[in-house]
């Protein structure tokens, strides 16, 4: 504290010489700058500033003192800004500032609000101090005992001893706190139900329920203040949560990336169900707040992490909700009387004291509004903005009420809340138009286009990469000659521009990014969005989204969904100028928007047969318009589907790709280099749907059509055929992709030369393809080659690295070299768990080849606690019947086996085949191995009908695809003759030796071949390699 703060200093020298004058005051002395006193006082109050809730008030009317005017106690000394603390000014000279002429005066109301308040908390703060100051002193003295004896007793329970352990903290230091935006500065209310909130998360009754989730519903009207009273809540109990998480429940696909977003920053993989257990698997207090839950079709049972611990508040309009609370519910409606004429005049920025002429304007706005917190706020924005003032607010709001109720049925709404917030929208937006500037124009079709996205976290740069790209795609012809330029701007002013809001139709080299930043910012000052600088991006509320877009017609509404979904398209690339982290994220961020935009304006391309087929001479300038046109409609659908692709939405990606690829084959023809792109496309999203077949008769035709038009050594053709030959393995083509890859490799070395990365990785395919054929020394080399190779090129640690470490130790596996192969796969789980977490799919696999070469080693249980562990994080990242998980569970049947749990290996291996005939057919070797593996275990249990039905399966399903060259096969073969013969000596007698060949047979035994994933030969197929 600083004497120089309170009077300038020369009174303060006038004031020090009269007191030394008369014998200085002890007083005076320790208020001196840089007083020991003053900074003693200050150094032992400051740590105690948490535990007391303090409220500055300061004077906001000087003080005459002799012929000037001035503060007696400047504001910034009176109420300095702190964290905790609550501050007001008194409209009052410094003597007068507790000096009420009566109770109604607005000073009075706001001390005397604040002293009820503190009142009222106060046996609630007292009781909870209590509470924690008995356990702080339980605590030392069981530590003290612990330390003396090495045992500790329960002060509290009789003196019964019990075992010492590490408890979290009760209020531990916050570490993660997500909310979507700041807490409005001017939020006010809602007291009671905060009040309700504490009592049911922290009250001594509710205390005693420990074994349950804490939830908490809020459900009411929108606007209402649901989302703003969450975040307050949040903000004022950070403290108590060592984190506070947020997720958007607009919808199932909405919940679903926040909770990714979660298991992202819990170090797993970016799914919800990750998210979900890692929370679960929290021990600290957190608080999750599940907000918009609106849809009454979502199943939000499905949102609340599993088991007792946390705690939960969920918005929503939807009442039948609350059935989900575990500590209570409320309702919310408008706000009180008080609270809602504080929220008004706050927002519209009039100054204290308020005439009770102001207040009762203030009420009757309140009223009128259904003193709802968003309407308030919207009407206080405009009265701040002077666009009326209080005296005439309720006139102009009338005439908009009246205009919005005209269009109730193109709002399909009857709802009086909800009407009367639309027409403070109104009224605002009608303001922003009235000035007739740039600025205003551009926030005008900025909130129209984002009317049609997804209304929470819209990123500012979807606008400024649209307008970025689109000035790189307009050809430069400044240094052109004469006529070019000429004949460019004729055939110009053929091409109807795409439908673009206006700030992205800028001309010149040097657009003005600064444009969309000015547009946002008038939109802020209406409070039509939030503006969440941290990670640049904005939000609407729902009811001011769901305006936005009611307030247009249906031709206007058709426009600027359309002009939404171009604008999205600008704003992404495609190959090769997609590359990186960066462009990776911001297409995962936009999806929700895209899925929102293309809702409502779904994917449109003309016929080309229709419009474009036959010559028209004396149409050909309408023609070559639309064939502008047609040309947007494709290249929007490919950025669309590209996205969709990127994000694994296969069947999305597929529609939109296959109407490219029609579009394209019809306009430009198979061969063209375009359309063999968007084939290749096509086929990877068939690909992710596991149809394989389709996906290698378009790859067919890709490697067809280059080796026509390019040749077949060409690097693109090369790499189409590798895509092939790719597509060949997995499908269980094991003879074609053989084949084919030899092939591939043999040209690669010739033309890109031994040590080329593209020629390594056709070496490294041909390496899996020769483990599939069981050919694992010729295996070996190569991988050994590969990374050799590679760790010279690449390094050590590089991802491709890994992937020919990983291959060339499950080589040395199936060659029985197993502690050569663990040392190797020991450090690809690693590397793989550090730069990729430890949930990602390529660290998962590398950790079941892991317990594979345990298994081989005999280091069964090591090999057991790996796959169990290792299947339960696959199920969460990868879903319950991805091909990853089915091979886990394969592995782990292999090692219930070698235990002897024949009966628990049969039941799993039972429950695996199917899935795998679901996920990768009844004819691909996979499935076909599965049988054969199940076939054994039956036999070991003398199940004999069942082996020789299961044996006879394997056969047959062997034939198509592994054909009778692959030594898999002639193993089914004689495996089914032995059954036969074990069974034909069964039924003449000879009981005796068919049982006595049973039991001798080892589970264990590596060279048998009888049992489960027991022997050296034959090897479970390598399908998880390319991981």
């Amino acid at each position: 504290m600083d004497k120089g703060s309170w009077l300038p200093r020369s009174r303060w020298d006038s004031v020090l010489a009269r007191a030394r004058h008369r014998k200085e005051s002890a007083l005076l002395s320790a208020v001196e700058r840089d007083s020991e006193t003053l900074q003693a006082i200050t150094d032992q109050f400051m740590p105690l500033m948490k535990q007391f809730h303090i409220f500055f008030f300061w004077e906001e009317v000087k003080t005459d003192v002799g012929e000037e005017s001035m503060y007696i106690v400047e504001e910034s000394s009176a109420a300095p800004v702190m964290d905790n603390t609550e501050r007001a000014g008194i409209y009052a000279n410094h003597a007068r500032m507790i000096q009420f002429s009566n109770r109604t005066t607005s000073n009075y109301r706001t001390v005397i609000e604040a002293l009820v308040r503190y009142c009222r908390d106060a046996p609630r703060v007292i009781d909870y101090r209590w509470q924690q100051a008995i356990e702080s002193l339980a605590r030392a003295r069981n530590n003290e005992v612990f330390e003396l004896v090495g045992s500790a007793f329960d002060v509290h329970n009789e003196g019964r001893p019990f075992q010492y352990e590490r408890k979290a903290s009760e209020k531990p230091r916050n570490r993660y706190f997500q909310i979507p935006q700041a807490v409005s500065s001017i939020f006010t209310g809602r007291e009671k139900t905060s009040m309700l909130v504490e009592e049911a998360f922290w009250s001594s009754e509710n205390a005693m329920t420990k074994n349950q989730q804490r939830r908490f519903i809020i459900h009411g009207i929108g606007g209402s203040g649901k989302t703003q009273f969450c975040s307050k809540f949040a903000q004022d109990h950070r403290e108590r949560f060592w984190g506070v998480f947020w997720i958007d429940a607009t919808s199932a696909e909405t919940a679903k990336q926040s909770f990714a977003g979660l298991g992202k920053l819990g170090e797993l993989e970016a799914t919800q169900n990750a998210g979900k257990h890692w929370l679960s698997d929290c021990e600290e207090p957190w608080l999750l707040i599940i907000n918009n839950a609106d849809d009454p079709s979502l199943d939000i049972q499905t949102l609340f992490p599993q088991g007792e611990r946390g705690f939960i508040l969920v918005t929503t309009r939807n009442p039948n909700f609350g059935i989900h609370q575990t500590v209570g519910a409320a309702e919310f409606k408008g706000l009180e009387q008080d609270e809602a004429l504080h929220l008004l005049l706050r927002a519209a920025g009039v100054p204290r004291p308020w005439a009770h002429t102001i207040e009762d304007l203030g009420n009757k706005i309140a009223d009128a509004l259904g003193y709802l917190a968003l309407a308030l706020i919207q009407a206080g924005a405009l009265i701040f903005q002077k666009w009326c003032d209080l005296q005439d607010y309720l006139a102009f709001y009338n005439e908009y009420r009246r205009k919005v109720g005209v269009r109730r049925k193109s709002l399909q709404s009857d709802n009086e809340d909800q009407l009367a917030v639309y027409a403070t929208w109104e009224h605002s937006l009608d303001a922003l138009s009235y000035k007739r500037t740039d600025t205003s124009h551009d926030a005008v079709q900025l909130l129209s286009t984002v009317a049609f996205f997804h209304f929470e976290r819209i990123r500012v740069d979807i606008f400024t990469r649209a307008l970025t790209n689109i000035c790189q795609e307009r050809p430069d012809v400044s240094k052109a000659p004469f006529s070019q330029r000429l004949l460019q701007k004729f055939w110009a002013r053929l091409t109807p521009a795409p439908l673009q809001p206006s700030f992205l139709r800028q001309q010149g080299p040097n657009p003005d990014h600064y444009r969309i930043k000015r547009a946002l910012h008038e939109l802020h000052s209406f409070s039509l969005i939030s503006y969440d600088g941290k990670d640049d991006s904005f939000s609407l509320h729902p009811l001011v989204h769901s305006w936005a877009r009611d307030r247009l017609g249906k031709g206007e509404q058709a426009v600027w969904a359309q002009i939404a979904v171009n604008v999205l398209a600008q704003s992404v690339l495609l190959p090769p100028g997609d590359a990186g982290e960066t462009h990776e994220n911001y297409r995962r961020d936009i999806l929700v928007h895209l899925d929102h935009c293309l809702h409502a304006c779904p994917i449109y391309i003309l016929d080309y047969q229709a419009f474009f087929g036959g010559l028209k001479i004396a149409t050909l300038m309408y023609r070559y318009s639309l064939i502008s046109v047609y040309r947007h409609q494709v290249l929007v659908a490919a950025k669309c589907g590209y996205v969709y692709l990127e994000r694994g939405r296969f069947p999305d990606a597929v529609v939109l790709w296959l109407r490219v690829k029609e579009a394209l084959i019809q306009s430009r023809g198979y061969e063209d280099e375009v359309t063999a792109r968007a084939m290749l496309a096509l086929a990877n999203g068939y690909w992710g749907l596991g149809r394989l077949e389709e996906a290698i008769a378009l790859q067919k035709q890709v490697v067809k059509a280059r080796t026509c038009r390019l040749s077949p050594d060409h690097a693109e053709t090369l790499a189409a055929m590798d895509e092939l030959g790719r597509s060949y393995w997995l499908n269980g083509q094991y003879k074609d992709a053989l084949d084919l890859q030899s092939l591939i490799k043999e040209r690669k070395e010739v033309i890109l030369g031994l040590n080329d990365l593209s020629t390594l990785t056709s070496v490294d395919l041909l390496g899996v393809t020769y483990s599939a054929w069981q050919r694992w020394e010729e295996s070996r080399k190569l991988h050994q080659r590969v990374l050799k190779a590679r760790t010279k090129l690449l390094g050590s640690s590089h991802l491709d690295t890994l992937l020919a470490m990983n291959n060339l130790a499950m080589a040395l596996n199936d060659l029985g070299r197993y502690k050569e192969a663990k040392r190797l796969m020991t450090i690809v789980v690693e590397q793989r768990r550090a730069k990729l977490g430890k949930e990602h799919p390529w660290t998962l696999w590398a950790i079941c080849n892991l317990a594979k070469t345990n298994t081989g080693l005999k280091l069964l249980k090591e090999a057991e606690d790996m796959l169990v562990s290792g299947l339960a994080a696959a199920v969460r990242s990868l879903g319950e019947d991805h091909l990853g998980t089915l091979m886990g569970v394969g592995e782990l049947a292999r090692v219930y086996a070698r235990q002897g749990r024949v009966e628990k290996a049969t039941e799993l291996t039972e429950d695996l085949v199917p899935r795998l005939e679901a996920s990768r057919g009844p004819e691909h070797p996979d499935t076909v191995y599965a049988l054969h593996k199940l076939c054994q275990l039956y036999e070991m249990q003398q199940l004999w009908d069942k082996a020789a039905e299961t044996g006879k399966l394997a056969e047959i399903r062997a034939k198509p695809r592994l054909t009778n060259e692959h030594p898999l096969a002639g193993k089914i073969a004689a495996q089914r003759r032995n059954i036969e013969t074990q069974k034909s000596r069964l039924d003449t007698g000879s009981d005796h030796e068919v049982a006595h060949k049973t039991v001798s047979h080892d589970p264990g035994d590596t060279t048998s071949g009888q049992s489960c994933g027991v022997e050296h030969h034959p090897k479970p197929l390598q399908t998880y390699k390319t991981f």
